[in-house]
């Protein structure tokens, strides 16, 4: 495992415990208290890091499917009233 290699995975390290712990019932309201305009971008930079790595097209597929999706919905919400 090379320099790059490492800084690559480092941070993804947060996703771990989220992707083994997503199916609990006590962990669901994990994806409902992220932060909309954290997640669609860290949801692409999953999707670089499984390009990065040989994940199949499919895994990157998806998960660029899913952050864009996610940043969609930051732009199709109303914004909060103060």
């Amino acid at each position: 495992m090379s320099f790059v290699d490492v800084l690559v995975f480092l941070p993804l390290i947060p996703l771990i415990p989220v992707v083994v712990t997503w199916w609990l019932p006590w962990e669901r309201w994990l994806p409902k208290k992220l932060p909309k305009y954290v997640l669609g971008p860290y949801l692409f930079y999953a999707a670089f890091a499984a390009w990065y790595f040989r994940f199949g097209a499919l895994v990157v597929t998806i998960l660029v499917l899913i952050g864009l999706v996610v940043l969609l919905s930051i732009v199709i919400d109303k914004p909060p009233k103060s």
